[in-house]
């Protein structure tokens, strides 16, 4: 069975496909979606993996379809799932079966007095497996997991950031070239970031205003950076780390 440490996309099934929305709640679709917009990845791309992220191509290859759900089969699962182990469990016979280059982390050994009762065993076993293997059923703590994945989820996120981040981002370049010029403020205003500070209240005084533009202005400026450097480490081969 194939394990993720992070939420993978659920597609539904060949008769029964969820909405896009579904599997929008993966971190792995928005690293995908984030090196999209990465024009040196997408350069590479274009020359067929040759170029400045030639080794990253090779695992990650061309992203420049549409279809989120045909790449994931064909590359995603192979980098973000988990490795598994090569050690199986099962009871050791004699100490030579013991595993040459075993450390703590990856291993408990135990010493299991069978003249103990088995209820008594159940709870001293269940007590250790619960400080050392995380305490939410079925997913390890932080702290306690190490993953196996070619491709690791780097530092914390939120979907409902990586998204607003990479709309503004994407909405900042529409608004850089003729017609469409906006100021980061307008940006900001346009798309609600600052509720409390969007310009619709005509009898504000020119101070109050400038306030509120300079809000909005920072906010948008602020989302700009964070998907900025997101799109650079996505073809780092880390993401979203900010």
């Amino acid at each position: 069975m194939v394990k993720f440490f992070e939420p993978n996309p659920n597609f539904g099934t060949k008769n029964n496909r969820l909405p896009r929305s579904r599997y929008e709640q993966s971190p792995y679709y928005w690293w995908w979606v984030y090196l999209k917009r990465n024009k040196d990845y997408l350069d590479c791309c274009e020359r067929g993996g040759k170029g400045k992220f030639s080794k990253l191509y090779a695992d990650f290859g061309d992203v420049r379809g549409d279809e989120f759900r045909i790449w994931w089969r064909a590359k995603g699962v192979e980098l973000f799932a988990e490795q598994m182990s090569i050690y199986k469990f099962k009871e050791l016979d004699n100490k030579s079966e013991v595993p040459e280059h075993w450390n703590k982390e990856d291993f408990i050994f135990l010493q299991v007095p069978l003249t103990y009762d088995k209820k008594s065993l159940k709870k001293y076993f269940n007590e250790l497996l619960m400080e050392r293997h995380g305490r939410k059923k079925g997913r390890p703590s932080i702290k306690a997991r190490k993953s196996t994945a070619k491709y690791q989820i780097n530092g914390s996120y939120t979907i409902a950031n990586l998204r607003l981040c990479l709309e503004v981002y994407d909405r900042y370049l529409e608004t850089r070239v003729g017609s469409n010029k906006r100021k980061l403020w307008e940006i900001g205003d346009e798309m609600g970031l600052l509720k409390d500070d969007l310009m619709s209240l005509p009898d504000e005084d020119a101070a109050d205003r400038l306030v509120k533009r300079n809000n909005l202005a920072a906010t948008v400026s602020r989302y700009v950076k964070q998907a900025k450097e997101r799109i650079e480490n996505s073809a780092l081969g880390k993401f979203p780390v900010v």
